[in-house]
């Protein structure tokens, strides 16, 4: 796509399709939260069916000399499983309806003997630091085994560890309830076992009360719909240009982009302008024009910036990280639908 018109003079590649076709998976670096990351075109070359790939939600980095778990910023949900509930305020594109919205619609409890116990984060690393914000260990943390790191552990706290009564059906699927059996409980950091969930508390929490065999049942709600990807800001909302916050001071200056969004004909597309940080690709303004032009409604801003990659074609393009494609801790994959079978 050619962008001179908005005032766009570096590359634009569009990718549009209809759900009869192709359908867009998220998919997260090494199948795991926290663990690690990768390159779009990695995900997509190991995904059967994957004709292309852009990189997805923002992530933190930790630092130098510190392993980098690639850490979501956003919220996710796969297949309908809750994967990462997001660290800070952060807007969401529910991939099913088509739509996007100013944070992740969610909730889990515990049941402890008629106490419900909310559950205040899933597979959130903490503490984390940032340049813009700190977040202390606290709350009662929840932890699946998709979490690559070890839960955390100090002082007055108990991490509780469950097996899942049935194993078919993972324990942050929105909108059901699953039964959990205590099987012990630690003050030392450990890692999340296949079949289980772990608990992260206060000593003093209702959790304190059950003994070992005890079962209580979860429950989780969302109404994110069953594929969600943060992602900020929002561009285009049902038609209209959704205002940028002036704080957002990178949206007003042109910078590679990574966008997604849907026509009124519910046609999706997946949209990279490259760019170099602070000197070229677009403002919000262009991407709206941009969006615009191509007849797309709804849209949220990705990551960009040097993560700003789509991969098509086998061919990587809009490579914006100094020539090289940049690992990444999420992605949205294009995945040819199956043939279907004629009727006998």
């Amino acid at each position: 796509m050619n962008g001179r018109r908005y005032g766009v003079s570096t590359a634009i590649h569009v990718l549009k399709f209809n759900g009869s076709q192709y359908t867009t998976k998220i998919d997260i670096a090494n199948q795991s939260i926290d663990g690690g990351r990768q390159t779009p075109s990695t995900m997509c070359k190991v995904t059967v069916g994957c004709v292309a790939a852009v990189n997805g939600d923002y992530f933190d980095v930790t630092n130098r000399g510190v392993p980098d778990p690639g850490d979501e910023v956003g919220g996710i949900i796969q297949n309908c499983v809750i994967l990462h509930t997001p660290e800070i305020a952060h807007q969401q594109a529910n991939l099913d309806a088509q739509s996007v919205s100013e944070g992740l619609n969610w909730s889990s409890t515990v049941d402890v003997n008629g106490v419900s116990v909310p559950i205040t984060a899933i597979n959130l690393e903490l503490p984390m630091s940032n340049v813009k914000f700190h977040l202390p260990l606290a709350g009662t943390l929840l932890y699946t085994p998709p979490y690559a790191l070890q839960i955390p552990s100090a002082s007055g706290r108990v991490t509780y560890e469950f097996a899942q009564v049935d194993t078919s059906v993972s324990p942050t699927t929105i909108n059901t309830t699953t039964g959990l059996e205590l099987v012990a409980e630690t003050t030392r950091a450990v890692k999340v076992i296949t079949g289980q969930v772990d608990i992260s508390a206060y000593t003093r929490s209702a959790l304190a009360t059950l003994q070992t065999g005890d079962i209580v049942n979860m429950a989780t709600t969302s109404t994110a719909g069953c594929d969600s990807i943060g992602g900020h800001p929002i561009l285009l909302d049902h038609g209209s240009v959704e205002p940028i916050s002036p704080a957002d001071t990178t949206m007003a200056k042109p910078y590679a982009r990574t966008v997604i969004g849907w026509t009124a004909s519910g046609e999706m597309v997946l949209m990279t302008v490259a760019g170099k940080d602070g000197k070229s690709g677009a403002t919000a303004r262009q991407l709206v024009n941009l969006l615009q032009s191509l007849n797309v409604v709804t849209a949220l801003d990705l990551d960009g910036g040097e993560s700003t990659t789509l991969y098509a074609k086998g061919h990587v393009f809009d490579s914006s990280s100094h020539g090289n494609e940049r690992p990444v801790s999420t992605a949205l994959l294009v995945v040819q639908n199956p043939l279907r079978r004629p009727l006998a």
